[in-house]
């Protein structure tokens, strides 16, 4: 015969173990990648309107498990990016800009961590970059369209509203 008191316990170790697994699971879903590019883990943020600015990117990621703003590593991870980017363009939209934490500085491609980096041209926008110096932050515009020619990255002015941001683990 189970006791009051033994029912209770059990009762209360089942609610225990319930919690655990749904914060197990949550926790499981924020480390989840959108994309993994050489064992890089890339999460993309994406709005369905114009609202986010360079300043807006960095917490946007950091209120996802403390991630950073994403660099982008050579034109086969640019590629790899692309058809994720491109599942993310809400309906009725043709294209989005989504913020990278890139720079372009002084004519010079720099990762997040200031460090230069030499990319393929083909990865950039066409006539971009370009040297107008008040446009540090470089920000990837893709196109729901494949073979569209205009799409790439670009290098923007800080203040600029875009749809979103990649970040990285």
């Amino acid at each position: 015969m189970i006791t009051r008191e033994a029912y209770q316990k059990s009762d209360e170790s089942e609610i225990a173990r319930l919690i655990k697994k749904s914060l197990d699971e949550k926790k499981k879903a924020e480390n989840k990648c959108d994309v993994t590019y050489k064992t890089k883990c890339f999460r993309i943020v994406v709005y369905g309107t114009h609202n986010v600015t360079f300043n807006d990117a960095e917490p946007i990621c950091k209120s996802m498990n403390n991630r950073k703003l994403a660099n982008i590593y050579e034109l086969a991870h640019y590629q790899s990016l692309l058809p994720y980017l491109r599942s993310l363009i809400p309906a009725g939209i043709e294209w989005i800009e989504i913020w990278t934490g890139m720079e372009y500085k002084n004519n010079q491609l720099l990762l997040l961590s200031g460090e230069p980096i030499t990319i393929a041209t083909e990865v950039w926008y066409p006539s971009y970059p370009t040297s107008d110096e008040s446009r540090t932050n470089v920000v990837v515009q893709i196109h729901k369209d494949q073979e569209f020619v205009r799409q790439g990255m670009i290098n923007a002015k800080p203040s600029w509203s875009k749809y979103g941001v990649i970040c990285e683990i």
